[in-house]
């Protein structure tokens, strides 16, 4: 299900950005459904991640792309899913948009079940994320 949420967010884009990176390693900070993370590796441009949520564990490759203002989470080796998630930031400083995408493609039934929730979660990450920026 190919699925994003956006809200104008009233920070400057590092503070924002720091927040976003943060989520990287602390997804449990502004996702509630997030219950154990753990980071696998570490890269020159990103992480190997996995955490525990709605059940299920989820492993993804996070590429961090700051020139183009992106978040990256490509799922690996998932059994119910394939696809990525994106975080983006467009705009400038005090007029920022902040996006979150979600594509991810079910391939169990059980999966299908699980996807109804993912809405609401995208749009209360996006607002709990809104809500630290807007703090700072």
């Amino acid at each position: 299900m190919q699925i994003s949420h956006s809200e104008q967010i009233n920070s400057t884009f590092e503070t924002l950005w720091t927040l976003l990176l943060d989520k990287v390693q602390h997804p449990d900070r502004t996702i509630k459904e997030v219950t154990h993370v753990e980071v696998l590796e570490k890269y020159d441009d990103g992480i190997l991640r996995q955490m525990q949520a709605l059940g299920i564990t989820i492993k993804e490759r996070i590429t961090i792309d700051k020139q183009n203002k992106i978040v990256r989470f490509d799922l690996i080796e998932n059994s119910m899913f394939t696809g990525y998630f994106l975080n983006k930031v467009e705009g400038y400083d005090g007029k920022l948009t902040l996006i979150y995408a979600q594509n991810w493609i079910p391939i169990t039934p059980q999966a299908r079940e699980l996807e109804t929730k993912f809405p609401q979660i995208l749009i209360n990450g996006v607002q709990e994320m809104k809500e630290l920026a807007e703090k700072q």
